[in-house]
């Protein structure tokens, strides 16, 4: 990933939201505005299909960086800032998941307005990787 051309936003909230079947899966809240080919990114996947997403982790002190890279149906990047200190247990929690939903819109206006969430597949053992060091 070149660090010119990827947006990173800060997990603004992490939680859980609840699927169709009624399992919890990891939910991290971002910002994206100003950035709307983030933005449009789970419309773009609700209508092409999931397509290639690839993931990798990284990690600085207590900076963790979670980099997301699609490349089809569309070709994006970016990345989501974590504390270890404060989200070490939820990325712990996503590695065992090896799935995160990242909430692009208010989590208190999705009962009403049924946004679309992007989903995307967590290398697991890496990010565990990342966080361990």
């Amino acid at each position: 990933m070149s660090d010119a051309q990827v947006a990173v936003f800060v997990a603004r909230d992490v939680g859980h939201t609840i699927t169709t079947d009624g399992s919890p899966t990891p939910t991290v809240v971002i910002d994206v505005a100003g950035h709307p080919e983030v933005a449009d990114l789970a419309r773009v996947h609700a209508i092409e299909g999931v397509g290639d997403v690839t993931t990798v982790a990284m990690c600085d002190g207590d900076l963790v960086l979670l980099g997301v890279r699609l490349s089809v149906p569309v070709v994006a990047m970016f990345a989501v800032a974590f504390s270890s200190a404060v989200h070490g247990a939820f990325l712990a929690e996503v590695a065992a998941a090896g799935e995160l939903t990242i909430a692009t819109t208010d989590p208190e206006v999705a009962v009403d307005e049924r946004p679309l969430w992007l989903a995307v597949d967590i290398d697991g053992p890496a990010l565990l990787a990342a966080i361990d060091n």
